[in-house]
């Protein structure tokens, strides 16, 4: 493969496969592989990085839990079942809905400050504060 993973236009292929194998394709995969998920974004700042998990239908911190283990991030939980009718009724069922555990690994170190969570309209922002990496060490010298 000639092209680096970040260059390579995914969307581009997906409109290509749609093409060749019909539109239902993905939907009919969508069945046989497993589901990822959540689907998470991560980005940095000078100061913190920024993890945006997509959980759209928790209700309480119950929910969902968040553990820090080196530079190892893991968000589990359960999306509670919100329809009447039952999941073997449901004529197309793309949404995750039960337990659900996602790991990353976190590509900065941070500080043992507190770290920061909220929940708002299905996405949960975690942040954390980065250490500084550029650090000028005092060199001391003795006598002989």
């Amino acid at each position: 493969m000639s092209k680096k993973y970040e260059e390579i236009d995914w969307g581009s292929i997906q409109h290509k496969v749609e093409d060749m194998l019909g539109n239902h394709f993905w939907s009919d995969l969508n069945h046989i592989l497993p589901k990822r998920f959540p689907n998470v974004d991560l980005y940095e700042t000078d100061k913190e990085g920024i993890i945006v998990v997509e959980v759209p239908g928790l209700h309480s911190t119950n929910d969902i839990q968040i553990k820090l283990d080196a530079n190892i991030l893991t968000v589990e939980g359960n999306v509670p079942y919100a329809y009447e009718a039952s999941k073997q009724k449901l004529k197309l069922n793309e949404r995750h809905t039960g337990i659900f555990s996602r790991t990353v690994k976190l590509p900065f170190h941070y500080t043992d400050e507190p770290v920061r969570a909220k929940y708002k309209n299905g996405l949960l922002e975690i942040r954390l504060n980065k250490i500084e990496n550029d650090q000028t060490i005092a060199i001391q010298f003795e006598d002989d």
